[in-house]
């Protein structure tokens, strides 16, 4: 599939933090939705040598909306320190678009 729909929940954002995560406590994927608000999914870590995570879409509400989205991954490892990785931009469609 080439193309992201909103309100649909087969779906699994996957990022490459291209860091390795060992000792992380937290792992968040961020988004700035096309109204400009900012939403947070709690990720899963697939590799962590690698730095793969990623998070399946639960519900139609949490790509709610059609327009420029943008996502990034931050870690909180267990001695405090954060990353925050690159943001990259993704455009959903509505249902029968193009």
């Amino acid at each position: 599939m080439k193309h992201i729909y909103k309100n649909k929940t087969k779906l699994r954002i996957l990022i490459d933090t291209k860091c390795d995560l060992s000792g992380y406590q937290r792992v968040t994927i961020s988004a700035i939705k096309p109204d400009d608000t900012t939403v947070s999914f709690p990720a899963v870590v697939k590799d962590i040598e690698k730095g793969i995570i990623f998070y399946d879409v639960q519900s139609e509400n949490d790509i709610d909306l059609s327009g420029w989205w943008i996502f990034w991954p931050e870690v909180i490892f267990d001695d405090d320190r954060t990353l925050a990785g690159r943001a990259v931009k993704v455009f959903v469609h509505e249902i029968g678009s193009l």
